[in-house]
């Protein structure tokens, strides 16, 4: 089954990124000391083992990775996201890839930073718009693209999607 993907069909009216809590500071990937930091983030924000190999796999090897940005805190990676241009795909769209933020530092805006800057890449980069995927179950990512102006696609690789979005919506919206 396909992820679910989502599109901001523009990147005018791009917001402001925010500022981070005191003690935070969001920068690009510095390389191989960041590395060990990088992969406690991912495997904790995606509830998956990651290991050296994959961030190679994934992220620093991969050729359609553009740029690698993080936020610390006391030089220790503690977010992360990834701009992509993945053009067979998804010709002149940036690709929002793994926005993920250490269970300890959640709920503190660091996610809303790194994608704001992401955007803003994609946006210096001349990319008309973004797309990610995502996965069903991360309400409160889902929720965060939404606000930042992004909109379901309903169909993908020829799975009809309304389903799982209305399922989606409904986790959302009836609390």
């Amino acid at each position: 089954m396909a992820q679910l993907q989502m599109l901001r069909p523009h990147l005018r009216d791009l917001p402001a990124v925010p500022p981070l809590p005191e003690g935070y500071r969001l920068r690009e990937y510095a390389g191989s000391a960041d590395l060990p930091a990088l992969i406690t983030t991912l495997s904790e924000a995606f509830a998956e083992p990651w290991d050296e190999a994959r961030v190679g796999r994934e992220l620093t090897e991969m050729p359609t990775v553009k740029a690698i940005y993080v936020v610390e805190s006391r030089g220790t990676v503690v977010g992360t996201t990834t701009s992509r241009l993945v053009a067979d795909q998804f010709p002149d769209s940036g690709y929002v890839h793994w926005v993920g933020v250490a269970n300890d530092h959640l709920r503190r805006g660091l996610g809303a930073a790194l994608l704001a800057r992401v955007l803003h890449d994609f946006q210096a980069r001349g990319y008309r718009d973004a797309i990610l995927e995502t996965d069903d179950q991360r309400s409160p990512a889902i929720s965060a693209y939404l606000k930042f102006g992004f909109v379901p696609i309903y169909e993908v690789k020829g799975e009809d999607h309304r389903d799982r979005w209305s399922a989606v919506f409904q986790r959302l919206f009836n609390r």
